[in-house]
C-alpha cells in the first residue's frame, strides 16, 4: 500500500473523528445522576445556559473544520503546493526566502479568508447575543486586525528562519530546532506582558487597600516575589473573567481583570491567585516548556524519517525538505501527531490543574470561597456544567466545574 493511500487513510479518520467529537460535544452527558449532583450547587436554568452557549454557532463550527480540512487537503494531495512554489520562483527571481515569505503569506491569507467569517460570528456576533461581548463592530476590527498583524509578523520570522536552519544544517537543524524554540518560547514569555498585552488592553497598578494587602501576604506566604499587580481594563472588551501571573524571577508580575474584581469577593479573588500560585509553586510552566521541548526533538526526527520515506516512494511530489511547498505536508503530519498526543496532553494539563486547585485550598484554607469562586466562574462565563466524557478526556484543559468543587468539598482543612 502506498504512504499516500496510508496518509490520506488517517486524514478522512482525522476529519471522521473530529466531527464525531462535534456530535459529542454538542450531546453533553445526559445521565440522571450527573443531573442531580449539579442541581445541588446550580439551577435548570443554569445548566439550561451553559447548554445553550456551548452550542450555538454547533453548524458554523462544524463548517470551518471541513473548510480547514479542504484546503490542507488541496495544498497536500494536488500538485497546487508545487505550482505555487513555482510560480513565486519566477516571480522573485529564484530568491528563496523571498518565496518562502511570500508562499507563507499566501498560504496564511487563504486560511485567513475562509475562518474570517467564522471568526466575526463567533468572536462578535454570539459573543454579543450571549451578553459577553462590548466591543462596537470598529473596536472588532482593530482587535481581528492587530491579532493577524502579530501572527503574519511572528509567523513570517518564524518560517524565514526555520527555513534557513533546514537549509543550512541539513544534519544538525533537529538538534538545533528544539533548543531554539526552547530560547524564543522563554523569551515570548518574558515580553508577552511588555510588548503583547498593551497592544490589546490597557491597564495600571491596583489601588492601594485591602485586596493589595492580601494580594501580597499570600504572595509571602508562598514565598513568591512579585514585581507589582495589574488591572486589566477587560470590562472594555466583554464580560469574562480571568488572573495570571507573568514573568521571571523577581519580574513577576500578577494581573487581574477588572471583571475579575468587579464580580467577586476578596476572598474569591484570593481564592483564584491562589491558584495561580500552585502552577509557579510546581513549576507547571517550567515542565510544559521541557516536555515540549523534548516533544520537537522527537518530532524533528520523526518529520525528517517520514519526509524521505515519501520522498523516496514519490506518491506526494515534495523537493527538499526545506522548500516552502512542503509545509502544508508537514502542517498536516503535526496535525496528526497533535491527534494522537492531545488526550496525553489534555491529561498532563487537568493534572496540573488539580495541583494548582489544591495549593489554592493550602494556601488560603478557605474551601468556601473556593467553591463559590467557581460557582460564579462557571455562571459568569455560561459554562457546560455537563460537558461529555469523551470532550473531557480529548480536548478538556481543566476539570470540570463540578470535579473541582468535589475536590473542594473532600478537602480537609
Amino acid at each position: 500500500m502506498q504512504l499516500k493511500t496510508i496518509l490520506l487513510f488517517l486524514f478522512v479518520i482525522q476529519i471522521l473523528f473530529t466531527l464525531a467529537m462535534k456530535y459529542l460535544s454538542y450531546q453533553g452527558d445526559n445521565s440522571s445522576q450527573l443531573h442531580e449532583q449539579i442541581l445541588k450547587y446550580f439551577t435548570e436554568v443554569d445548566i439550561q445556559k451553559g447548554i445553550e452557549y456551548a452550542r450555538s454557532g454547533f453548524f458554523a463550527s462544524v463548517l470551518s473544520d471541513l473548510l480547514d480540512f479542504v484546503v490542507a487537503g488541496l495544498f497536500v494531495f494536488s500538485p497546487l503546493s508545487m505550482k505555487l512554489e513555482s510560480y513565486l520562483e519566477k516571480k522573485t527571481g529564484n530568491r528563496f526566502y523571498l518565496t518562502v515569505l511570500f508562499f507563507f503569506l499566501i498560504f496564511s491569507a487563504v486560511q485567513f479568508l475562509i475562518s474570517i467569517p467564522f471568526q466575526y460570528y463567533f468572536g462578535f456576533v454570539l459573543e454579543h447575543q450571549f451578553g459577553f461581548s462590548k466591543m462596537t463592530f470598529p473596536d472588532w476590527v482593530v482587535y481581528t486586525g492587530k491579532s493577524l498583524g502579530i501572527a503574519a509578523l511572528g509567523g513570517s520570522i518564524a518560517v524565514v528562519g526555520i527555513a534557513f536552519l533546514l537549509k543550512k544544517f541539513r544534519r544538525s537543524w533537529k538538534y538545533l530546532l528544539p533548543m531554539i524554540s526552547l530560547v524564543f518560547g522563554l523569551l515570548f514569555s518574558i515580553l508577552f506582558p511588555i510588548v503583547i498585552t498593551p497592544l490589546f488592553y490597557e491597564y495600571k497598578p491596583i489601588e492601594e487597600g485591602n485586596l493589595k494587602t492580601k494580594i501580597v501576604a499570600l504572595c509571602e506566604k508562598a514565598e513568591i516575589q512579585i514585581e507589582n499587580v495589574y488591572v486589566i481594563n477587560e470590562s472594555k472588551y466583554s464580560g469574562h473573567t480571568n488572573a495570571y501571573f507573568t514573568g521571571w524571577g523577581e519580574n513577576r508580575k500578577i494581573f487581574l481583570y477588572d471583571t475579575l474584581i468587579q464580580n467577586h469577593t476578596e476572598e474569591e479573588i484570593i481564592s483564584v491567585l491562589g491558584h495561580e500560585i500552585g502552577h509557579w509553586t510546581h513549576n507547571h510552566q517550567v515542565k510544559d516548556i521541557v516536555i515540549g521541548t523534548m516533544e520537537t526533538l522527537v518530532l524533528c526526527f520523526i518529520l525528517s524519517y517520514l519526509f524521505q520515506k515519501f520522498k523516496t516512494e514519490g506518491s506526494i511530489s515534495l523537493r527538499e525538505f526545506y522548500s516552502p511547498s512542503t509545509l502544508p505536508f508537514l502542517f498536516l503530519l503535526l496535525s496528526l501527531f497533535g491527534s494522537l498526543t492531545r488526550p496525553v496532553w489534555s491529561a498532563l494539563s487537568r493534572t496540573q490543574e488539580i495541583e494548582a486547585d489544591i495549593e489554592a485550598l493550602v494556601l488560603t484554607n478557605d474551601k468556601k470561597s473556593f467553591i463559590n469562586t467557581e460557582i460564579k466562574l462557571a455562571k459568569d462565563n455560561q459554562g457546560r456544567l455537563n460537558p461529555h466524557p469523551a470532550e473531557v478526556f480529548f480536548y478538556h484543559s481543566h476539570p470540570t466545574t463540578l470535579e473541582r468543587i468535589h475536590l473542594a468539598e473532600a478537602w480537609k482543612e
